[in-house]
């Protein structure tokens, strides 16, 4: 058996965990998952001889340049470059690592993975502590009787509470740490994980609340969870305390139904606390990359072909439990304004767009819900998104509407209005003056109005506005064109630029897709051919220039997760070794020329609306130079593969 590097994907424990198999699981979840039933399931294909074609999910564009081969089992587009296996697609759709890939197809595959207990790398050890904890608060919310009869009083059934993980942070001050300390995980990684805070910076203002300090707050207290018999006792050397406290837990997932982050509603609420807190950004979780209820609302988005947009998390696990399971939730997370970010890391928002471009948005129906909504809608307009809104009257959220009765919120769904209807209706009813009407008009429907793509929708909804507002749709027209449009649909290309990256994505773009498989692999060929691998590493630096320390950087903190992605794609075959390198190498090459002739052809584009001549007769020189060097390669690596 060979072992595979560092993985907790289904068990957590305080000695880490690593995936132990050989090469062969891989080799039968492609064998028993057709790429093209794979892909078929997250967009529309359409067959072109023997292979299938489809708009490209990573970019915007009008006609299919994206090709699936299910004879070699792989994808590419011709737009973008985006290219794979399964595994490599769906890491890039969902935003996942390769283990969170991995997991996702073995499950669907049926294939087990099966763990050893060897020494770990970093994320594994917060996803691991992460996973405790959703235990831990879960088993809190069992032993006490309060919050479970407010879970309940919400109308929560016991089905509902164990799917979405629901918990209980009892309200004392190191009841978790202490707990997570007895499984084996120490202070560094609880911090990490957002779990704990230091007390130096919060300590005072959190005592002031209780008129003692927390060492002494904590020395009186008791572990809820009936597991744990002794008395929690003062700990004058520790550093941190727990930063959820009397609080109901919600566990939020990533896309493979790992738990990487946690919001906490206060049970007893007072005039100091938070409603809700949310876990902090960490090595696992970005608030723009997610939202709360898409890893259980992804396949009904995809099936139902719109995603219903709440607010808090009841009403996301209320509308589950009524059977509206397309649902997903903004609360403990922030809305992306873009598709995707410069290294071609998705935003929540532009996942949810990827699965549908359909969206009804329900919020709250105070002052601060409605803002909200108007927010929420205008980002999706921006990402090219077909945006409707839910209005909820009488002060209830949807989750009220339904616990009395869930064809009241069906019926609210029913009812929702694209939102430049929506927003027409509200500007009608607060402007009776004619003489304001044009100005609100203008403050409040245009901004909308003016990010639709659709020449035909947009024409019908100016109609709208000339014949309701009895203004002439020449003069809408008119005003409309002086509107500034504040950002289109944005997704960028796979790119290499150096950006931010994804907390559950080790790395953005294909690039870094490319380059970090090529460090895993390097890292195999160490071990048993290392002067070969000195000779691969030395070309790679050819081919990267003065950006290969930077990729040397970015890969580094998750090198673990690279040498886990190489044991599990190459194993110990060493003779194959070499064709997968020379392979890998071939697609880095081409990526980095792609990569700088998309940048070159944006500049030259720059430079030609400054009307800069001289420059414009530079980069067009180096844009075909690049061309030519492509084609080079191209054909170089086609000879060698």
């Amino acid at each position: 058996m060979t072992s595979f590097a560092k993985s907790t994907l289904y068990k957590s424990s305080p000695i880490p965990y690593t995936l132990s198999m050989n090469r062969n699981v891989v080799d039968q979840i492609k064998a028993r998952l057709q790429i093209e039933d794979v892909i078929g399931s997250y967009v529309k294909l359409e067959h072109a001889g023997k292979s299938l074609k489809a708009k490209c999910p990573f970019h915007n564009e009008k006609s299919a340049s994206f090709f699936v081969s299910p004879d070699r089992g792989g994808y590419y587009c011709f737009g973008c470059g985006a290219k794979g296996d399964i595994f490599t697609f769906v890491e890039q759709f969902e935003g996942l690592d390769f283990r969170g890939a991995l997991k996702v197809l073995a499950e669907k595959a049926g294939v087990p993975l099966v763990f050893d207990q060897k020494a770990d790398g970093e994320r594994d050890r917060l996803y691991a502590v992460m996973e405790e904890a959703a235990k831990y608060f879960e088993a809190q919310l069992i032993n006490s009787k309060e919050a479970t009869e407010y879970v309940n009083g919400r109308g929560i059934n016991d089905s509902t509470k164990k799917e979405f993980r629901i918990g209980w942070a009892p309200d004392a001050w190191r009841n978790l740490s202490v707990y997570l300390k007895g499984k084996g995980f120490n202070e560094s990684a609880m911090e990490k994980a957002g779990l704990v805070k230091k007390k130096e910076v919060e300590q005072s203002v959190e005592a002031r609340k209780v008129g003692e300090s927390p060492d002494r707050a904590i020395s009186s207290t008791f572990v809820a969870d009936k597991r744990i018999a002794q008395p929690v006792a003062s700990n004058s050397n520790s550093n941190c305390y727990d930063r959820f406290r009397g609080r109901i837990m919600f566990p939020i997932f990533d896309s493979s139904g790992r738990v990487i982050a946690f919001s906490g509603r206060i049970l007893k609420a007072d005039d100091q606390s938070a409603k809700y807190i949310n876990s902090p950004d960490t090595p696992l979780y970005d608030k723009s990359q997610v939202l709360y209820g898409l890893d259980k609302a992804k396949n009904e988005i995809r099936r139902m072909n719109y995603s219903i947009f709440v607010e808090g998390q009841m009403d996301l696990v209320m509308s589950h439990q009524a059977g509206i399971k397309n649902t997903v939730a903004a609360s403990g997370t922030a809305m992306g304004d873009e598709v995707a970010n410069e290294a071609g890391i998705v935003s929540n928002l532009g996942l949810v767009r990827r699965l549908s471009p359909n969206v009804i948005i329900a919020f709250d129906s105070d002052s601060a819900g409605k803002k909200a909504s108007m927010r929420a809608a205008g980002i999706a307009l921006s990402l090219g998104m077909d945006v409707k809104i839910a209005e909820i009257v009488g002060g209830k959220d949807p989750a009220d509407l339904v616990k009395v009765n869930v064809e009241n919120w069906k019926t609210v769904l029913r009812n929702a209005k694209p939102i430049v209807e929506f927003e027409l209706n509200n500007v009608l009813a607060d402007n009776p003056d004619p003489r304001k009407l044009p100005r609100a008009l203008r403050e409040r429907v245009f901004p909308f109005l003016v990010k639709i793509d659709s020449s035909m929708d947009k024409a019908h909804f100016v109609k709208m506005i000339a014949d309701r507002a009895k203004i002439t749709e020449s003069a809408v027209w008119e005003d409309l064109k002086k509107m500034p449009i504040s950002g289109g649909p944005t997704s960028r290309a796979p790119s290499d630029s150096g950006g931010p990256t994804s907390r559950n994505q080790p790395a953005g773009g294909h690039i870094d897709l490319v380059s970090r498989r090529i460090f895993g692999l390097l890292a195999l060929m160490d071990k048993k051919i290392k002067e070969e691998a000195e000779k691969y590493r030395e070309l790679m630096k050819k081919i990267a220039g003065d950006r290969y320390e930077d990729h040397v950087k970015r890969s580094s903190a998750t090198m673990v997760d690279h040498v886990f992605e190489a044991e599990a794609l190459y194993g110990d075959d060493e003779p194959s070794w070499h064709r997968h390198m020379k392979e890998l190498l071939f697609n880095y090459e081409i990526d980095m020329i792609n990569d700088e002739l998309v940048k070159t052809m944006q500049e030259l584009k720059a430079a030609e609306h400054a009307n800069d001549q001289g420059l414009v007769i530079e980069l067009a020189k180096k844009c075909q130079a690049l061309s030519i060097r492509k084609a080079e390669v191209a054909k170089k690596g086609r000879d060698a593969l």
